[in-house]
């Protein structure tokens, strides 16, 4: 138990009490059946936890960052898009502070370093003339690009700053290693040594599930941007965070003792190892939430008999304190009762609700192989399937989840009207990717 403390609130929530300086995290868990019937076969519960980030008491206070901008400019990139993502590219250096660190880089056939890494003083107007007078030029050395950002990254990598690429590319790699697995693990090598890759998507020729892997092997974003005239909103976003963070290396972890059993976390790919699991996340920004949900069953000889079902730790260090760490610690109990309606009345159905959402994630992810090895009816039934169970949530659910619910069905039933050509539209993979990463990321 941490020297924080715990304090039980009614309908198995734990939150920490706060001690006499707020930390930068606040962390709750809940369970969707706080009270089981002792009589029954379903001994399943879903744990709920939930990290969110502390509203910054000063803008000032920030961690400074370290940005290697990475700009596909390959012929494809010509006009519109080229233009969009120079404005973009001006405006985030505009809003970096001085102490910032900042390399540009860009390819098409080959990579540039267009400005090294340094500290941005007063040079804004010397670099936008740079970003100002780029020009397309052939094909896509995706994974040169990255890797020279991640090299650029690596003079200033520090502790003390956020360090992340930001990749911007509309087409397929197609010069060097251009495997989903090899630039997969780029972005797992740039992680080991405190870094992250964002992937920003330019229309509807990029390969998401290269972006979307990418950016998952660091626990950073990934962007769809099918218009791009949005794209300075997806760079200010994407800078708004950056600037907010209040936490990194998030580690959680959650044990079971025995006679529960951890069985999956609903949409992500953690794999559960004996008695317990645990997920990493590598930053969280003021006021972000961030949520996992973990599906545990009781055995049958420890039903009825054990309360606490598993132990959440939480470590983390402070964003804005020099190697400061912090560990919270809090019980995951549950209770029995004989009364059927008092346990079916003690249900948490937003847990329950949100559960199936974060779950769907996983079932999208089924229906986009499917749909990728050609077995269109497959696909069609899978996602048929999919609309009936969201639809079941949505009959039960509270208003709040009902809207998400609503959200989710609406996607899933515009990809199945998309199959009517026997196929899935590259636009339409795109939405379906972008969604299931956002959920299995817990960046919704």
């Amino acid at each position: 138990m941490s020297a924080l403390g715990v304090i039980a609130l009614a309908g198995g929530t734990f939150l920490q009490a706060a001690p006499a300086t707020d930390p930068p995290v606040r962390v709750t868990s809940t369970v969707d059946r706080p009270l089981l019937p002792r009589h029954t076969d379903d001994r399943k519960v879903v744990i709920k936890i939930e990290v969110e980030g502390a509203e910054r008491a000063s803008r000032n206070d920030r961690t400074p960052l370290n940005l290697a901008v990475v700009i596909d400019r390959s012929g494809s990139m010509s006009g519109a898009k080229l233009e969009q993502a120079k404005q973009a590219a001006s405006m985030l250096v505009d809003q970096l502070d001085p102490g910032d660190v900042l390399s540009l880089v860009v390819y098409e056939s080959e990579v540039d370093v267009l400005l090294h890494a340094a500290r941005l003083g007063d040079r804004r107007r010397e670099i936008k003339n740079r970003i100002r007078n780029i020009q397309t030029g052939g094909s896509t050395a995706l994974y040169d690009g990255v890797d020279c950002g991640g090299r650029e990254l690596e003079e200033f990598l520090s502790r003390e700053r956020i360090n992340r690429v930001i990749l911007l590319s509309d087409g397929i790699a197609n010069v060097g290693p251009s495997s989903n697995r090899e630039i997969a693990n780029l972005g797992q090598r740039l992680a080991k040594r405190g870094g992250s890759v964002t992937t920003i998507g330019l229309g509807d020729d990029y390969n998401e599930t290269l972006m979307t892997a990418l950016a998952e092997a660091s626990d950073a974003n990934y962007y769809y941007v099918g218009d791009v005239e949005k794209l300075p909103e997806v760079f200010e976003s994407e800078l708004g965070e950056l600037k907010s963070i209040v936490a990194r290396d998030i580690h959680i972890e959650i044990h079971c003792p025995r006679g529960v059993r951890p069985l999956r976390f609903l949409g992500r790919p953690e794999k559960l190892e004996a008695q317990q699991g645990s997920v990493v996340l590598s930053t969280l920004s003021s006021q972000q939430t961030r949520e996992l949900y973990l599906e545990c069953t009781i055995d049958e000889d420890s039903f009825g008999d054990i309360s606490e079902i598993a132990e959440v730790v939480v470590r983390y260090s402070d964003a804005s304190a020099k190697a400061k760490s912090r560990v919270e610690t809090m019980p995951i109990v549950v209770g029995y009762t004989d009364d059927v309606k008092m346990a079916t009345a003690s249900i948490d159905k937003a847990v329950q609700a949100e559960a199936v959402v974060f779950a769907n994630a996983e079932d999208t992810e089924k229906a986009i192989r499917l749909a990728d090895s050609g077995d269109i009816a497959a696909c069609r039934e899978q996602l048929s399937w999919q609309i009936g169970n969201l639809k079941r949530a949505y009959t039960a659910a509270p208003a709040a989840q009902q809207r998400i619910l609503k959200e989710e069905i609406a996607a899933v039933e515009e990809a199945k009207i998309d199959l009517a050509d026997d196929q899935l539209s590259k636009g339409q993979r795109k939405k379906l990717a972008t969604g299931s990463f956002d959920y299995r990321n817990s960046k919704k």
